[in-house]
Parts: structure tokens; C-alpha cells; sequence
């Protein structure tokens, strides 16, 4: 069993919140055992509390590539696995030396089955594949050290071990290296936005909470601020994130450096636009004040508004 919960939070009156949450089950295949004893309801849904076989991985020791072999960070590399085709002679029952397994396992596919039946599986089923790297053509980039490689130290201090699966060009290996480095970059840099506006928010939302306690209309002004804080809040950080990877650029490209803090500029004089545009919005529909200057007529007084 796999539990799924949602959570729902809603304002109460005088600034409070009240949070409902939801427990859902549903049975899933995983390589891990889950604890249902952490459940919420741990006693209507038990899962096993052992595994009798765990995922393993074997290398073969040596990895030859021609008369060379391979190092462990390369082999450490190696990712590109192939479903084991079944075709009678290398999966078999009789080939298991467990016992038990060999008495209450079935082949099912590329692999074995324990369980009552596999079309209709329950808590506690096992099913095992085999999975294997082919033979075949690779790539590299790394230095020699005698008949085995290393990692390439490159002239700014860094190092270069690439290996991939197939014909590959230098300039290819490298196009893909630094694709999947950018990735990477740009993922970090994604949660480091995201904590920055996690981080805003928790500063703005005492002030959400202080309107929230305003009696009758308090939930209606609290939300408000909080949408209105919500997009500053998300510009403040993107305008911080973006000023923050200009600055590590700064080094290396300083002309893409200029241009996101050209960037940053462009939020924050729009900003300021939408701030002035709306205070003077509100100047506009206030109504004038005019100076009176009283006239006198036939010996009494009157006032004429001119």
C-alpha cells in the first residue's frame, strides 16, 4: 500500500486558519519496502514488513574497451541498460538455487513472479526482471594511465571524464556534456528562486494575518494583500535571482551579465510605473478644493461660488 494525503487550508474568523487533510490508499510496485506502520491508518492497510530479495547490480571485473580496461568512475558511468529477452534458455526456475524461490516462483516475462497470479497482483507479490548492457561501441574523453583512464585536468583547474554509448566526436561529446551540465545549472537555479520566494512570503505573511483580525471585512482585505504580495513577492525574487546568476557570470560573460541586470532594471522601472500610475490614478478622482472669496451686496452678506 501507498498512502497520498492532501491538504486544504482555509481562513477562520479573527486571523485564524484551519487545515483539513485527506488520506487516500492505493496499491503501487515498489523496489523499497514502505513503512505502513507511519500510515494514518495503519490498521486497515498492513504492507510486509521485510523483502525477501533486494535489486542488485553486478560488473564484470575487468570491463575491456579493446586492449585497455575501464576504470570504476567510467564504469560508474555506464547507464544505458537493455531488458534481458527471454528466450527459454537463460531465465529458468530450475536455474534458482533458493529453495523456497525455486517453489513458489513462476516466469513471468523477462523475469519471475511470486504470487498467486500475476494478472491480478496483491500485497506482498513479488516480481523480479533482468536488465544488462549490451556490447557495443562507446565513446570517451579522459587521459591514459597506462592500460586503463583517468579523469582529464584541464587547464582552469577542472577535470573531464565523459563516456557514452555509440560513435561520438569530440565536439559532440562535449555539446552533450555541456547540455546536461546546463540542466543541472539551470534546476539549481530554478530552487534557488523558489526558496528565495518561499522566503519573501513568510516575511509578508504576518501582515496577511494582522488584516485578517480587522472584524467583518478582515478576511476580505487579508486576501487581497495576499494576492498583491503574492506578485510582488515573485518579481522581488526573480529580480534577485537573475541579479545574483549575473553576478557569478560577471567573471566569465560579463556582456550577458550587463544584459540580466538590464533586465532587472526593466522590473523595477516597471514597478515603479504601476506604483505612480495608480497613486496618481487616485489623485484624479479626488474632488478639487476651491478657494472662496466673499461678496458683499445691499448691506448684507452672501457667498457666490465662483
Amino acid at each position: 500500500w501507498e498512502e497520498n494525503k492532501s491538504t486544504h487550508t482555509t481562513k477562520t474568523e479573527g486571523g485564524g486558519t484551519r487545515t483539513e487533510t485527506t488520506y487516500s490508499y492505493g496499491q503501487t510496485w515498489s523496489e523499497h519496502l514502505i513503512n505502513s506502520g507511519s500510515f494514518d491508518d495503519s490498521s486497515s492497510y498492513q504492507n510486509p514488513s521485510s523483502m525477501p530479495y533486494s535489486s542488485q547490480e553486478f560488473a564484470a571485473d575487468p570491463i575491456a574497451l579493446g586492449s585497455y580496461t575501464l576504470s570504476n568512475d567510467l564504469v560508474n558511468k555506464i547507464n544505458w541498460y537493455s531488458d534481458l529477452n527471454n528466450d527459454g534458455s537463460l531465465i529458468s526456475v530450475d536455474n534458482i538455487s533458493d529453495e523456497y524461490a525455486r517453489q513458489n516462483m513462476v516466469i513471468y516475462g523477462n523475469g519471475f513472479y511470486m504470487g498467486d497470479n500475476p494478472g491480478y497482483p496483491g500485497i506482498g507479490d513479488m516480481k523480479i526482471k533482468f536488465q544488462y548492457v549490451p556490447e557495443g561501441t562507446v565513446s570517451l574523453i579522459a587521459a591514459q594511465t597506462g592500460s586503463t583512464f583517468s579523469s582529464y585536468a584541464t587547464k582552469r583547474g577542472g577535470s573531464l571524464l565523459l563516456l557514452r554509448s555509440g560513435y561520438h566526436s569530440a565536439d559532440n561529446l562535449f555539446t552533450l556534456a555541456e547540455r546536461d551540465n546546463a540542466v543541472v545549472t539551470w534546476l539549481v537555479r530554478l530552487v534557488g528562486f523558489i526558496m528565495m520566494y518561499i522566503g519573501l512570503n513568510m516575511v509578508s505573511q504576518p501582515l496577511e494575518v494582522v488584516l485578517d483580525r480587522i472584524p467583518f471585512v478582515g478576511r476580505f482585505v487579508g486576501d487581497l494583500m495576499g494576492g498583491a504580495t503574492t506578485i510582488v513577492n515573485c518579481i522581488v525574487a526573480a529580480a534577485l535571482s537573475i541579479s545574483t546568476i549575473a553576478l557569478a557570470w560577471f567573471v566569465y560573460r560579463p556582456l550577458l551579465t550587463f544584459s540580466l541586470l538590464g533586465i532587472v532594471g526593466g522590473l523595477v522601472y516597471l514597478m515603479k510605473r504601476k506604483v505612480e500610475s495608480k497613486r496618481y490614478g487616485e489623485a484624479d478622482h479626488e474632488v478639487p478644493l476651491v478657494d472662496t472669496t466673499p461678496i458683499y451686496k445691499d448691506g448684507h452678506s452672501g457667498v457666490d461660488f465662483v
